[in-house]
């Protein structure tokens, strides 16, 4: 063998790897979106889409037609191309139709500097991305042949398809697809979240401040702040500014919106990065900030805040010292930023002490929750009980006229969300604002607009006679 046709070789045998890859690839992706139970669809991926054109992706996914269309098209397409591409049959004709689809991909969710990363995404390195990188590899398929011969061609085609249906046929009986792994193209994955193809119906629910109107359902800044009320565990908090932070947050933020949570109530030192991540998106987030002092009020006018309010630890400490002065001196601060202005309280009796001195804002964010959770009921008071009597509070504030805010509804993590949700809106509160990590979003909405039916009770068995009556 001369060294010219060495080097063809080589040539020949990297590309039919490079070929038969991408075509795995892709055939896996069509068949895993076929085998889903509840059909897959694209809307979802449509509906969050970034950069230059993406009201032209949004549009589409508004309309029934072109998503119905769009999803078999994808499905089919994505299998069609990967069997072409492993067996070699018009394996041209299937990379430049590749080509078409990953480009889509890559202008409905296109890397930095275009837009943001997109939620769940990975393999995204500033203008490239796997999207590109793949159409790069179908490009030198394209260019050159792929056709051998049945023996160099389609007869190790047929056995790398056989290799995938064995292993296809185990992932399948493993259980594999039950789990959702995926939201949208061939390359665009999820970790272990809930993905958004999962959401049934956006929260429509809203709710008014100042005349601004917002989602009903809000999100909470304690986590994001780094405080999770997690009694003993000292390491939470740490871990929690760490994981909402960078991408987490912007990831965070793209699911509420997506979900129809359009609201925040969290410190203005995160204002600045979530409002960039709504626009990114092209949607807007009403952001109320909790400040402390007068440089956070800054912080709030400067950065689009629609809200801004005392933050509960501030006001509760001011009206336990019975500082009537101290209060009205940081009220006036707030007043002065021409928002709409509120007070935070984790006691109800920081509400009444405002209201006797004078002090009344435009709404409350108090600090609200329920019960039914084990270290409420335990001898010695827990740090995640702020709420002691609920039914009493919410007494007192249906006298009050300003519309409320429910904070803390979770208790440091002891109450589920749709519950804690519940049972706020149930005792009047205007919003509730719930500190969600990224993964529970979908599933809280969902458990929200579509709450699961009531489990029917079992029907109790005949209790077994003893003794001679059982002989009887």
């Amino acid at each position: 063998m001369t060294g010219n046709e060495s080097k063809t070789t080589f040539r020949d045998v990297a590309l039919t790897l490079l070929r038969v890859a991408i075509g795995w690839h892709f055939l896996y992706e069509g068949c895993w979106k076929l085998m889903q139970e509840e059909g897959w669809s694209c809307a979802s991926y449509l509906g969050a889409a970034q950069g230059p054109i993406a009201p032209l992706f949004k549009w589409m996914a508004s309309q029934g037609w072109i998503v119905a269309t769009g999803n078999w098209a994808v499905q089919l397409g994505l299998v069609a191309i990967g069997l072409a591409l492993i067996s070699g049959i018009l394996a041209r004709a299937a990379s430049l139709f590749g080509i078409a689809l990953m480009a889509m991909f890559y202008c409905c969710q296109p890397p930095e500097p275009f837009a943001t990363a997109m939620s769940g995404a990975d393999g995204r390195f500033f203008i490239l991305e796997r999207n590109a990188i793949e159409a790069l590899g179908l490009a030198l398929v394209a260019v050159m042949p792929c056709w051998r011969g049945f023996l160099r061609t389609l007869l190790p085609g047929a056995v790398v398809l056989a290799a995938f249906g064995g292993c296809f046929w185990a992932h399948y009986k493993a259980g594999g697809f039950k789990k959702v792994e995926a939201v949208t193209s061939a390359t665009v994955k999820v970790h272990e979240f809930v993905a958004l193809a999962a959401l049934k119906t956006p929260i429509s629910e809203k709710a008014e401040i100042g005349g601004v109107k917002f989602s009903r359902l809000a999100l909470g800044g304690d986590l994001i702040a780094g405080r999770s009320h997690a009694r003993d565990l000292i390491w939470t908090d740490e871990f929690m500014r760490r994981y909402n932070s960078g991408v987490t947050l912007g990831r965070t933020v793209r699911y509420c919106l997506h979900c129809g949570i359009d609201s925040a109530f969290a410190e203005p030192k995160v204002l600045e990065k979530m409002i960039e991540e709504a626009k990114a998106v092209g949607k807007e987030l009403k952001f109320f900030a909790n400040c402390a002092d007068a440089n956070d009020a800054a912080l709030a006018v400067s950065g689009g805040a629609k809200g801004a309010y005392l933050r509960p630890e501030t006001a509760d400490a001011l009206a336990k010292n019975g500082d009537s002065e101290g209060l009205k001196a940081i009220f006036g601060v707030l007043k002065d930023t021409k928002l709409p202005v509120g007070i935070g309280a984790e006691d109800v009796a920081t509400v009444k002490f405002c209201v006797e001195n004078g002090v009344v804002p435009d709404f409350w964010v108090l600090a609200f929750h329920s019960l039914d959770y084990p270290a409420a009921r335990m001898e010695t008071r827990c740090n995640n009980i702020w709420c002691v009597d609920p039914e009493a509070a919410a007494a007192y504030m249906k006298t009050r006229p300003e519309p409320w805010v429910a904070i803390r509804v979770l208790a440091g993590g002891a109450i589920d969300p749709v519950k804690a949700y519940k049972f706020a809106k149930d005792h009047g509160a205007a919003a509730v604002a719930i500190d969600l990590l990224d993964y529970r979003i979908v599933e809280t909405v969902n458990g929200i607009v579509s709450p699961s039916p009531p489990k029917k009770p079992e029907a109790k068995k005949p209790e077994q006679k003893k003794g001679k009556e059982a002989g009887k």
